[in-house]
């Protein structure tokens, strides 16, 4: 896979999972058993993708490749009850 596609691939996969993230509902979850204080929930991910399974010629010789590593503070310090980056 060229470094292009792959950054294509890495900025889908990082979009949905922070649009899943936003529609989770979690700040309303917290609300309801009272935990508001800022940054009281932190979401952690790691996206991994095999190199083997790319159905390319020209797969890796890495283990894997990582594309994203983020997380996501729920309530955020600034307001937005939906979360930030941390």
């Amino acid at each position: 896979m060229n470094p292009e596609t792959l950054q294509k691939l890495q900025d889908e996969v990082q979009h949905k999972l922070l649009e899943s993230v936003n529609n989770a509902g979690l700040y309303a979850v917290l609300e309801k058993y009272g935990v508001l204080d800022d940054r009281a929930l932190v979401v952690q991910w790691q996206c991994n993708l095999d190199p083997n399974k790319i159905k390319s010629g020209n797969a890796s010789t890495e283990q894997e490749i990582v594309l994203m590593q983020d997380s996501w503070c729920i309530p955020c310090p600034t307001g937005n009850l939906n979360g930030c980056n941390c």
